[in-house]
């Protein structure tokens, strides 16, 4: 017996044994903490994902006649995204490819909450929900029950993850076809292209005709479905991207404004006296006023060679109208600022516009008298898209117009190769756009409310 009491045989195993208890209890904690990280890592992922998609959603539905559309909203998407992630708030797995289960392990629950809203960066970051924000947030959690770690008093442990996507827009647009037509934008001609370096863009494929030469630097072109070209056209001299976001359309609102319904003629455009301003020959000459303030519009203008228009400043209507430019002048010669004084032509029903051989030097104001949708806007053309009602406008002569041209519906040929001496702004947005030989370009000292804009989204948090 004394012998066995004094056996230290197997000491060192019992002492071991007492040693490993908290010791595995430490590996297992350590485990359990562990899932706590590869959780969190997976509600970054499906946060990551579900602010960028949100955001794309908005992106989408910021332009008109995109080739990209989705009808859901950026709620939808968001939530959607991510339920793909295995994240959703409890019970809710209805998303197309939702990888959550219908029954959480007991005591574990989600939540996933989307907002719109406006996120500002610096020392101090801060997120106001704005119904009208250019940014998506996504907060994703999940609350489980600890086990081993309820020895250090933790009895839950909530795992949150948070991303913010926002819309940014890189690129000024001075030429934005809008589609849905393919080619929205062709570039043609071996144009030559000047102004101040903006962005021409197509909300479709981009095609070339011939290789184009931009003078200056700061140019850039963009299409959302890709480049179309006989030839190697589509490496261009200035940066290019034909895989982008579609752009916004910034006078859309245009399309439903109420004073765009006006129909009926007044009386025709008749010849005034005296004729013409001096050092000006012309045999026929048209003083026109602005018929804004009425309820009608006028009918046709035809201007061929020694013919003289001169054009007041405001708005002017036309309805079922052929508004036909051979030859002669046509200008506003009281319209020296444009911040202060411009012209603009609304084109309704079933009208039409062709400018060639001539000298159009014409202008819009920045503010608009009449309607402040206008503002910044020389040409509004809401014509229906029939071939008759398609649009010219070519340097034949000399065509100097300044502000944003704009024609949702109908094709245009444009080739306006000077800039115009009340403004440094030319833009032109249509339904389909085609540059044709020289070409003035530029978004200087536009009406900020005109100017279209590429979009890119990046994650920001």
């Amino acid at each position: 017996m004394r012998n066995v009491l004094r056996c230290r045989r197997g000491s060192v195993a019992f002492a071991t044994v007492i040693a490993l208890v908290p010791l595995i209890g430490v590996v297992a904690l350590g485990a359990e903490a562990g899932s706590w990280y590869v959780t969190k890592q997976q509600a970054q992922n499906a946060a990551d994902t579900a602010a960028t998609s949100g955001a794309l959603t908005l992106a989408i539905q910021n332009a008109a006649s995109p080739a990209v559309t989705d009808a859901q909203t950026y709620d939808y998407r968001g939530r959607q995204f991510a339920a793909q992630n295995a994240f959703c708030n409890t019970g809710d797995t209805s998303y197309p490819g939702s990888h959550c289960v219908a029954s959480l392990p007991t005591g574990t629950l989600q939540t996933v909450q989307i907002d719109r809203g406006t996120y500002s960066a610096g020392s101090s970051p801060s997120w106001t929900t704005d119904a009208g924000g250019s940014s998506v947030r996504a907060v994703v959690g999940q609350q489980q029950p600890a086990y081993l770690a309820a020895v250090l008093g933790l009895s839950t442990v909530n795992i949150r993850a948070q991303a913010i996507a926002e819309i940014k827009n890189p690129k000024e647009l001075c030429a934005l076809g809008l589609g849905p037509s393919n080619n929205a934008l062709t570039i043609g001609g071996s144009s030559n292209i000047t102004g101040n370096g903006c962005g021409m863009m197509s909300n479709n494929t981009v095609k070339y005709n011939s290789t184009p030469s931009f003078s200056g630097s700061g140019w850039a072109v963009n299409g959302v479905g890709g480049c179309v070209a006989s030839a190697g056209h589509c490496a261009l001299s200035v940066p290019y991207n034909y895989s982008m976001l579609p752009a916004t359309n910034p006078l859309k609102v245009l399309d439903t404004a109420t004073f765009n319904a006006r129909t009926g003629n007044d009386a025709p455009l008749t010849a005034t006296t005296p004729c013409p301003p001096p050092g000006i020959i012309a045999t026929k000459c048209y003083s026109v006023s602005p018929n804004s303030g009425g309820t009608g519009a006028y009918k046709d203008l035809s201007v061929s060679n020694n013919e003289y228009v001169d054009f007041a400043p405001g708005t002017y209507f036309f309805y079922n109208a052929a508004i036909k430019i051979t030859g002669g002048i046509v200008t506003c010669s009281t319209c020296t600022s444009a911040a202060t004084s411009g012209v603009t032509l609304v084109l309704l029903g079933d009208s039409s516009l062709s400018i060639s051989g001539a000298t159009v030097t014409l202008s819009a104001a920045k503010t608009n008298s009449f309607s402040s949708l206008l503002d910044g806007v020389l040409i509004d053309d809401q014509a229906p898209n029939k071939s008759k009602n398609a649009v010219t406008i070519n340097g034949g002569g000399t065509v100097s117009l300044g502000g944003a041209m704009y024609f949702p519906n109908v094709e245009v040929s444009y080739g306006g190769s000077t800039q115009n001496t009340n403004t440094a702004c030319t833009q032109v947005i249509a339904n389909t756009l085609t540059i044709n030989g020289n070409a003035y370009m530029s978004t200087d000292n536009c009406a900020p409310g005109t100017i279209g804009k590429t979009q890119v989204v990046a994650l920001v948090q």
